[in-house]
């Protein structure tokens, strides 16, 4: 009886590219998980900010509505007095109502908000959200480099500091997908590599102990072989690591592409919903909330009628409106900045970041 070892021996470099193909693989899960984060973290950030648009909403729904009743209480005490007609009373009747129903909106939009932001968080639906802002911090984490600390509006004022190419080269050196792209490239490159070597000859070193016939004993006998692919030059598998590479290359420069115009798309966002803001705030918001104020008075004492005070009242309801939809456009569009440049990860530790 015979017995025999082999060994075949990957001397032509297949040992490095398989290495090399394992290791690319590793960088790109990893890739793959931190732009993951980066993602979670912008959907975190614009759903926060729309809770706190919707709350806005909400307060401004149920301070108009308690306008409203204390409208339709006097309206019906100067009917009962006729200083009033029917049809005016009805006017405010019909008004407290469609306040009603905007005010119950409002809320169940509020509530949805907040249940979905509390599924974003991990948390319980019996966790009550609150979403409350910082002062001294508007806007999220950005280098201060290319966008000014402090309130986002001062882009307004200094709108040369916000500049497309370096927000561009940021987000090519810092994307997590554009990485784990480079990382697929480099999977493919080693995977291409050893199908390539597959149709090389190998060495194969044996050792053989068989019975030695002059004796009861055994002899070994070492020797050496080659592998040859006689039948299989694994062309077909060095044409589909071929085509593999292609397709990363390819799907890595859209990715570079699609990038760059995302960061023109989210500063042009940016500019024209800050520059709304400021408008609103300068120039309609103030006199808006003077009326605000005065309407219930000026009713009271017969300044005004109520078709005139329902005109004001609605003027005043569509500037807030439109002040809180621009300075959520605003934050949203920061935030879509901010991701889209990886800069929203620049709050986790050094290692964790730059995996």
């Amino acid at each position: 009886m015979e017995f025999g070892l082999s060994q075949e021996l990957e001397v032509f470099g297949q040992r490095r590219a398989r290495t090399a193909s394992a290791k690319a693989t590793l960088s790109r899960a990893n890739a793959l998980v931190l732009n993951t984060r980066r993602v979670t973290i912008g959907e975190v950030d614009r759903t926060f900010y729309r809770l706190v648009f919707q709350k806005q909403r909400t307060l401004l729904a149920e301070s108009i509505l308690d306008l409203n009743k204390r409208v339709s209480s006097i309206a019906e005490r100067q009917l009962s007095a006729g200083e009033i007609s029917r049809l005016d009373y009805n006017l405010a009747v019909i008004e407290l109502g469609r306040s009603r129903s905007r005010a119950l909106i409002a809320r169940r939009e509020r509530d949805q908000i907040a249940l979905d932001f509390a599924l974003l968080l991990g948390v319980g639906p019996r966790v009550v959200v609150d979403p409350a802002l910082d002062p001294s911090q508007h806007s999220p984490a950005i280098e201060a480099d290319t966008l000014p600390s402090g309130d986002a509006r001062a882009l307004v004022e200094a709108g040369e500091k916000l500049k497309a190419d370096s927000l561009v080269a940021i987000a090519l050196s810092r994307r997590a997908d554009l990485a784990a792209g480079a990382a697929l490239i480099e999977e493919s490159r080693a995977e291409l590599s050893l199908a390539r070597r597959g149709a090389i000859p190998n060495v194969i070193a044996r050792v053989v102990a068989e019975p030695n016939g002059a004796s009861s004993g055994r002899v070994v006998r070492g020797g050496l072989g080659l592998t040859i692919p006689v039948f299989n030059r694994n062309r077909g598998e060095i044409a589909s690591r071929r085509a593999a590479l292609r397709q990363a290359e390819i799907q890595r420069a859209g990715l570079e592409a699609r990038v760059k115009t995302e960061v023109n798309q989210a500063i042009a966002a940016y500019r024209a919903a800050a520059a709304e803001v400021e408008v609103l705030e300068t120039t309609v918001l103030p006199p808006a909330r003077q009326n605000r104020r005065l309407l219930e008075t000026a009713y009271r004492e017969g300044k005004v009628g109520l078709p005139v005070l329902l005109l004001i009242r609605n003027q005043v309801i569509d500037a807030e409106l439109d002040y809180w939809s621009a300075w959520l456009a605003e934050r949203e569009a920061l935030t879509t900045l901010a991701e889209i440049t990886g800069q929203n990860l620049s709050g986790l530790p050094e290692t964790e970041a730059s995996r």
